[in-house]
């Protein structure tokens, strides 16, 4: 019966990455597509893909953090398990749940907007500026991530990762990807969110690099604070 019980626990955590991740690919993908059927502005339809985003975020990960954890993120995991908060086993098995939620997140867009069921993504977004962009968009997200957990303050990480992602698309010259699942789920959509496979290893590259210097950062901040305890 315990066992029954765990393994049906760790379904519904895998279930919860899973659903998380699909969520986020399908609302940047499925906004994209409505942003060009609007033939909107492109201020105005990269405040309404910013604000879908936002939005989204704050409602899955509102939902699913008590389930999983809400990590939707291969950096957010990796981060939390070399802080030995997650056990590797457990860690590999987000990381592939949250590739096929992003996957499966823009095949349902495609469909639901008349595409391909898998189209190759046609944005050329890598260069020198969206590669230190994506830098700053992941480091600022794991920060916050980390921060907040290790302050206890797992309420606030909703809508703080929510904002923080839905001004990213403003402020950051690669629009805040900020996540290697969601980069490769992009790049099978060829809505305008979506990404060329070229440009996904140097964003995931930047991604990474954004999460060392997020760890760094971190672990200068809680040293402070447990001194000044």
């Amino acid at each position: 019966m315990t066992q029954k019980l765990i393994k049906e626990s760790q379904v519904s955590k895998y279930l919860s990455e899973f659903l998380g991740t699909f969520l986020i690919v399908a609302t940047v993908a499925g906004s994209g597509f409505m942003m060009t059927s609007l033939d909107a502005h492109p201020g105005v339809g990269l405040a309404i893909i910013a604000a879908s985003v936002g939005l989204v975020l704050f409602g899955a990960i509102s939902i699913f953090i008590s389930i999983s954890g809400a990590h939707f993120n291969p950096v957010v995991t990796i981060a939390l398990g070399l802080r030995k908060q997650i056990s590797a086993r457990i860690g590999v098995a987000y990381i592939v749940m949250q590739l096929l939620g992003a996957f499966s997140g823009a095949v349902v867009a495609n469909l639901m907007f008349g595409r391909e069921v898998v189209a190759a993504g046609v944005v050329q977004r890598l260069s020198t500026e969206t590669f230190i962009g994506e830098i700053v968009a992941t480091a600022g997200l794991l920060l916050i991530v980390l921060l907040l957990v290790d302050q206890g303050k797992l309420s606030l990480i909703a809508p703080s990762i929510g904002a923080w992602v839905a001004a990213g698309h403003i402020f950051t010259s690669s629009t805040s990807f900020a996540n290697p699942a969601v980069t490769f789920g992009r790049a099978f959509t060829d809505a305008i969110t979506g990404i060329e496979f070229a440009s996904v290893p140097g964003f995931v590259m930047a991604q990474l690099i954004g999460a060392a210097v997020a760890l760094t950062l971190f672990f200068f901040l809680s040293t402070k604070k447990e001194q000044n305890v």
